[in-house]
Parts: C-alpha cells; sequence; structure tokens
C-alpha cells in the first residue's frame, strides 16, 4: 500500500531547459569567488568536486563535508572562506534563475491531490545544493516547502542520486518501508532506480526498450490516479 508520493523537480513539478539554465545558474555563481579564484578554475572545481559527492559518498558525511573536503583539497581555500560565499548567492542571486523555470501546473495538481488523500509528500530532487535553493526551487514550481514532509539538502542528506541509499533515507526520514513509497520523475536512471528498493516508480515520459516502471504517463495522469487511489 503506497502511504507516501515523492517528487523530483527538474522536468516533473517544474519544466526548463537544464543546459541553459545551467549555463546561466554558473554564470551568477563563479563571479562571486573572482576575489578567490579565476572563474575557469572555479568551475573546474565546482564540477569536480560536485562529480566526487554524487560518485564517492563517505560513510557519515553529509554530502556537503563530502563536497567542501574535496573542494578545499582542490583549492587550498578553507570552509569559511568558501562556504558563506555559496550561502550569498543562493540568498540573492539564485531567485533571479526563477525565469528560466516554468510551474507544471499537472504537477502542482498532484502534489495537492496527494495531500488531500492523505499520502505523505515529500520533494526528491538531488540533494547537490543547500535548504535555501531547494525551498526557493519548490515555490518556482508554484508549492511551499511545508507542504513537504521531507525537502532533501546538501547539508541534511548523505547521498546523491543515483545512489539507493539516497531513497533509503528519504524512506528512513518518512518513517516507512521503501514498498510504501511511490518514486515520481522523468529521469530513466537517477529516479527509476528506487525501484532497486521496492519502491514503486511512476515514470514521467514515454517509455522506450529497456526502461522498466511500475507506471508511466504525463504527470496529469498521476494526478488522476491519485485522486481515484489506483496507485
Amino acid at each position: 500500500m503506497i502511504k507516501a508520493i515523492l517528487f523530483d523537480l527538474d522536468g516533473t513539478l517544474t519544466l526548463m531547459n537544464q543546459e541553459e539554465f545551467m549555463k546561466n545558474y554558473v554564470g551568477l555563481l563563479a563571479p562571486r569567488f573572482k576575489s578567490l579564484l579565476s572563474p575557469e578554475k572555479f568551475v573546474k572545481q565546482l564540477n569536480r568536486s560536485t562529480e566526487v559527492m554524487i560518485k564517492q559518498p563517505q560513510e557519515g558525511k553529509t554530502n556537503l563535508q563530502v563536497f567542501i573536503a574535496d573542494f578545499t583539497k582542490g583549492t587550498g581555500l578553507t570552509y569559511n572562506a568558501l562556504w558563506p560565499i555559496f550561502e550569498a548567492f543562493y540568498a540573492t542571486d539564485f531567485p533571479a534563475l526563477s525565469y528560466l523555470v516554468k510551474v507544471n501546473q499537472h504537477g502542482k495538481e498532484a502534489v495537492t491531490n496527494a495531500l488531500e488523500g492523505g499520502y505523505k509528500v515529500a520533494i526528491a530532487a538531488n540533494p547537490v545544493m543547500p535548504l535555501i535553493a531547494i525551498e526557493e526551487r519548490i515555490r518556482w514550481a508554484g508549492l511551499t516547502p511545508q507542504m513537504f514532509q521531507v525537502v532533501p539538502s546538501i547539508e541534511s542528506f548523505h547521498f546523491c542520486k543515483p545512489h539507493i541509499g539516497f531513497y533509503r533515507e528519504l524512506a528512513e526520514n518518512l518513517e516507512l518501508d521503501p514498498s510504501e513509497c511511490l518514486m515520481v520523475g522523468n529521469h530513466p536512471v537517477e529516479d527509476l532506480v528506487a525501484q532497486d528498493i521496492g519502491m514503486k516508480t511512476f515514470y514521467v515520459g514515454d517509455t522506450t526498450e529497456g526502461i522498466q516502471t511500475t507506471y508511466t504517463g504525463d504527470i496529469a495522469e498521476l494526478a488522476q490516479r491519485i485522486i481515484a487511489r489506483n496507485l
């Protein structure tokens, strides 16, 4: 029996061009560090440390701790020199990127239907940004952070997608068995890997050969399934 529905953000609750968004995101972020690092070196280290965080989780360490450890190792800079700059960026510059993101009205409907149907709901976006940024992205979806019982972030989670530890951690935070959760997302690897620990999945998009999922369709269909309790 499904008791919780986990929603990806980008491409699921919001609509955006990922490449265009990342270009503008880095274009705003890199100049923040110009007194410490050239834009070229900053972007190279940002990409490297993000990759390490995603691919090489360390037991007992949050994603932020893994990211910072690699970033400081690569640049010789300290946490106290780096992280306040990131925090200032997310507080003041990051919201300006909202123009690149559109609300998926059917996504908003699905979340509302889930809450009204008594399901627990959680965000299942990759926790590679701080909580302030994830909460901002939730608002870009036309929703509020308070609607979600769990909102993973770089500070609080210890794994990233597609590591199954991310989904275990989500289920633990919801105090549910993975089999009681439905993961909703548009990425055939990062989102559907949730099946490996017993979650059901709703793939937002057209299935192609090789994609295995419990359900598939657009998110408007999911919204109707939730009302009909057909999950």
